[in-house]
């Protein structure tokens, strides 16, 4: 592979790509009288790196969702033994339970060996929902650019951001392209 230097910058010939290991900028002295003598080279390599993430929406989704109902159930632990104040089964049909367990203290400092367990059962319901054109194709954009922003190091700089929308079945699928300028230089040992 040929980089051409001219006034400190090193370029690739059109249509090359640099991949890991490329030396792209050397150093050496040459004397009149001596052979040449490397040396290391000082550079801020950088090179335009393309990151893609495709997201997917569909149009029409189930979701899941916790209702308002909710019910209280009690019950008291002595060590090993539980007894129940309630009936075994849930009046809902599918639900969420938050578990809540209170030792009883005697005075501020001892701990009795007895529990008193709330369980609280919150009801949750599965729906259609139907998503517009528009929403559906800004929600997938805004995660796949999301994932990109959280997988670019912060130091390096967005120079362009393009976007591919394929709709098919019922369904948006949005590639996002960034391409960044980044620092691909690394110090090696002569």
């Amino acid at each position: 592979t040929k980089i051409n230097v001219q006034n400190g910058t090193a370029e690739k010939a059109v249509g090359d790509i640099v991949k890991k290991g490329d030396v792209l900028v050397g150093g050496y002295l040459e004397g009149k009288y001596t052979d040449p003598i490397y040396v290391h080279a000082i550079a801020d390599i950088q090179a335009k790196v393309w990151y893609t993430k495709t997201e997917k929406v569909l149009m029409e989704q189930e979701e899941t969702i916790q209702t308002e109902n909710k019910e209280n159930k009690y019950s008291i632990k002595f060590s090993n033994f539980q007894i129940n104040l309630y009936k075994k089964l849930s009046k809902f049909e599918n639900y969420d339970t938050i578990w809540v367990n209170k030792k009883i203290k005697l005075f501020n400092d001892f701990n009795l060996p007895i529990e008193i367990e709330k369980r609280t059962n919150i009801e949750k319901i599965t729906q259609k929902k139907t998503y517009e054109r528009e929403e559906a194709i800004q929600m997938a954009k805004e995660k796949a650019e999301k994932e990109l922003e959280d997988t670019i190091p912060k130091t390096e700089t967005i120079v362009n951001k393009q976007s591919n929308l394929i709709e098919k079945d019922g369904q948006i699928e949005v590639k996002v392209i960034y391409e960044v300028l980044e620092s691909i230089g690394t110090k090696e040992k002569m």
